[in-house]
């Protein structure tokens, strides 16, 4: 090494051990190496070391708090969450209420875990709720109490703190509420956390929390409780709580709390048949004013716009080979309501149309509306329509267009069949290149064909 290269290295080492014989030294020329980067020149020290050497030798209370909670700051921005979290917690334990906020933040967050939770629940989250609006750190101690991870007469309650939680205005705490609540059984205490936590109006509410609990769709059935909810959904909404009670009806055979399911039903004019069941007694009717009583309930709930009926009906109308135009409408209603099932007879129907029915117009647009919205399935129907021709005539660049779409976004089948149209049909070496990145897309997703087509191809 040459004398002059010596002696750059020999100041530079004397200047960092200079800067570490004191940690306001250290903290203070951090600042200067941070303000060097900022102002786009490289740093002469590293801004870390210094704030670390500072962080762990502060002596006084500010000091400690100071340089911890900068270096805490920069370590995270360059992803070092540990070491942070380490730096905010000697921050928070000097009496830093920022950093015992962040700490908190962090351990809901699940990206800090203390070693000792009691010690750091007792020296920094409690001192923190002298904030009467800090919902975050009632929370917190709210879920350690449950978990068993603190307790005491100190740390007070679960509820204690949810109620203050929720006093503060946390929706994470109305809703912990509403479902402690209703475990409890009281169901109308329950609606009311539950709304202020969402905003979803009561009936919408209780006619959810019956289904999940009547079907188990949260855990086991609970029948108990199913009932509970749509006794109260039924003076909420009676015409929904009869549909429910059908489609519960028909779900467990009348084997949950049949009885009162049919009488919520009836009591709504909702037929609890299943489409089968509607379909045969449909067919065995004498005459036509017998057929229009056995549909009239769903026929008025379709005009009501509700999707389920509409599907149901338009279902039933296939079956008995009904006028193309009233089913293809209902279809698009009860898929646009929020039906996503009817799409596939949407597509069924359109697949089978002949070109010029103006019927099938209707199932047309639906079809791409939805395929512009990223549903995959539908912009795959349309590829198979342009390519195979019926109610639309064949065209390959249509086809291509709709394939690219469902490829777009994210379906590996389509990426498989696009990227092997492009790489056979493209008619160019920039098409081949497109088409092995879709096909290295689907590969990477596991699909078996890219992999097979991308190695006899290399």
């Amino acid at each position: 090494m040459s004398l002059s290269k010596t002696l750059v290295v020999g100041t530079m080492l004397a200047s960092i051990a200079g800067c570490t014989t004191s940690p306001k030294l250290a903290y203070n020329d951090a600042k200067v190496q941070i303000g060097y980067e900022k102002a786009g020149f490289k740093s002469r020290r590293d801004p870390e070391q210094l704030l670390a050497y500072a962080a762990q030798h502060a002596k006084a209370e500010d000091e400690v708090v100071r340089y911890n909670r900068a270096y805490g700051n920069l370590v995270l921005n360059r992803g070092k969450s540990s070491e942070a979290y380490a730096a905010f917690e000697r921050a928070a334990l000097a009496g830093d209420a920022s950093a015992g906020r962040r700490l908190v933040k962090g351990h809901l967050a699940g990206v800090y875990r203390p070693a000792n939770v009691p010690m750091i629940a007792r020296s920094v989250y409690l001192p923190l709720t002298a904030d009467k609006s800090d919902a975050n750190t009632r929370l917190l101690l709210a879920q350690l109490l449950d978990s068993g991870e603190i307790g005491g007469g100190e740390f007070r309650t679960a509820d204690a703190w949810l109620d203050e939680a929720a006093a503060a205005g946390a929706t994470k705490a109305f809703r912990e509420l509403a479902e402690r609540t209703e475990k409890s059984g009281n169901v109308a205490l329950a609606s009311d956390y539950y709304y202020r936590a969402d905003k979803t109006s009561k009936a919408d509410r209780a006619l959810r929390q019956a289904r999940v609990h009547y079907l188990g769709l949260e855990g086991g059935p609970n029948p108990k409780l199913g009932h509970a909810w749509l006794e109260l959904a039924r003076k909420l909404d009676k015409q929904g709580a009869g549909q429910l009670a059908a489609r519960v009806y028909r779900a467990t055979s009348g084997g949950r709390d049949g009885s009162y399911l049919i009488s919520v039903a009836t009591a709504a004019s909702v037929n609890v048949l299943s489409r089968e069941q509607l379909l045969e007694a449909y067919r065995s009717a004498k005459t036509d004013l017998d057929r229009a009583k056995i549909l009239e309930p769903l026929k008025a709930a379709a005009r009501s716009n509700d999707p389920n009926a509409s599907y149901e009906l338009a279902a039933i109308y296939i079956g008995t080979r009904g006028d193309p135009s009233e089913i293809n409408s209902l279809l698009v209603k009860a898929y646009s309501k929020g039906k996503p099932e009817a799409l596939d007879l949407m597509i069924s129907q359109l697949m089978r149309a002949e070109a010029g029915q103006e019927a099938a117009d209707i199932l047309f647009d639906g079809v791409v509306k939805a395929a512009q919205k990223g549903n995959v399935e539908a912009a795959r129907s349309l590829s198979s329509l342009y390519r195979i021709g019926g109610f639309k005539a064949a065209d390959r660049a249509e086809g291509r267009k709709w394939l690219q779409r469902a490829a777009d976004a994210g379906d590996a089948k389509s990426q498989y069949e696009l990227g092997v149209d492009l790489y056979e049909n493209g008619g160019n070496p920039q098409s081949k290149q497109i088409a092995l990145q879709y096909l290295n897309k689907a590969a990477g997703q596991g699909d078996l064909f890219a992999q097979s087509y991308l190695k006899s191809k290399t």
